[in-house]
This record gives C-alpha cells, structure tokens and sequence, in this order.
C-alpha cells in the first residue's frame, strides 16, 4: 500500500485496507488515548486485541477482543487504552 493509505492521529496508526462506497475500512493500531472527537458519519468498530474504555457522550463502555460498537454521526467520543491492541474501524476518514 502506498504511504496515502496510512495516517496517524494522537493514539493510534491507521491503514486503509479496503473501500466500501464513501466508507473505508481501516486497520487501526492504538497505542494511546485518543482525545475526545466528533464521528463524521456512523463509525463501527470490532475489537481484535487489547482493551478500552470507550467514551461516547458521557457513557462508558469497556470493550475488548471480539466487542464491537457503533458511534453515531456527530457524537463525542474518546478511547482511553487500558491495553495496546487493534481494531477494525468501518467510517469516513
């Protein structure tokens, strides 16, 4: 994949691996927290490795390996790592 394909944002990599109409797929390491931010569309994430509590407007959810979650368009959310891992993340970059 060419280097378009991956991006870095505070705690974590991501690499686009597939194209599914305005939506990508991405393989997404996280090694961090990830600061509070607005979805830009339905956001879906699997779970493959490692744990996180995941805010989404105020609610708190502990996910880990093979949980999954979708985030509605416009809502704030943050991840804050409680174990390194990775996930797959259906949304608009």
């Amino acid at each position: 994949m060419s280097d378009e394909t991956v991006f870095k944002a505070p705690g974590f990599v991501g690499r686009i691996v597939r194209s599914l109409g305005e939506m990508e797929v991405i393989d997404v390491t996280v090694d961090g927290d990830m600061p509070a931010h607005a979805a830009e569309s339905d956001d879906f994430f699997v779970v493959l490795s490692g744990r996180f509590e995941v805010d989404v407007e105020g609610a708190i959810n502990v996910c880990a390996a093979g949980d999954y979650m979708m985030v509605a368009k416009g809502s704030s959310h943050a991840i804050r790592m409680l174990e390194p891992g990775r996930l797959i993340l259906i949304g608009k970059v």
